[in-house]
């Protein structure tokens, strides 16, 4: 792990969905700023909601990557039961 991963910060749990929203800000932020590469997922980061405030999908989830080591983190969010979490790992 480099030291731009050391500084990455992970959410064990989403307690609500503006958490969940600020974490969706925080990894584009980490792609445009900071290195990291969006590797895959199930819609853009920008459409997590639709215009009509409408969640893309029941389980949305992204996989970003280090540029620098490689190291693979994973945002997953269940929109229809709640939870979901930013971790390192798929």
């Amino acid at each position: 792990m480099c030291e731009k991963c050391e500084n990455i910060r992970l959410v064990k749990l989403f307690n609500s969905p503006y958490e969940y929203l600020q974490c969706v800000e925080y990894i584009k932020s980490l792609i445009s700023n900071g290195g990291f590469e969006l590797i895959e997922g199930n819609c853009p980061l920008d459409r997590v909601k639709d215009e009509n405030g409408y969640w893309a999908d029941d389980i949305i989830y992204h996989v970003i990557g280090c540029e620098k080591c490689g190291q693979v983190y994973s945002c997953c969010v269940n929109t229809y039961h709640g939870g979901g979490a930013f971790r390192k790992g798929r």
